[in-house]
């Protein structure tokens, strides 16, 4: 393989299944896999709590100048599990 694509910081485009194209920011750059055919990126977008793991065939390049987007700040892009609460008895 050859290296990455996109950088850390660096705007992209993806398509999030069932929506339109939105904007993301590189957060981080995954590590090789073992005999895989593509580069997988976790990125983040200013509208979700949360990140995505994708791979590079799926992003495209954003026409946003470098600088112009503001990085997601890792103190805040938590992903939390809730679960509901349960309110039966067991037995």
């Amino acid at each position: 393989l050859m290296g990455f694509k996109y950088a850390v910081g660096q705007a992209v485009e993806y398509t999030p299944m069932g929506a339109n194209i939105a904007l993301f920011v590189v957060v981080r750059q995954m590590p090789e896999e073992f005999q895989a055919i593509d580069r997988r990126y976790c990125i983040k977008s200013a509208q979700e709590s949360f990140e995505r793991n994708v791979m590079e065939c799926d992003l495209s390049p954003s026409n946003i100048p470098p600088g112009t987007v503001r990085s997601p700040d890792p103190a805040t892009s938590v992903t939390r599990l809730i679960l509901p609460r349960f309110r039966g008895h067991i037995g």
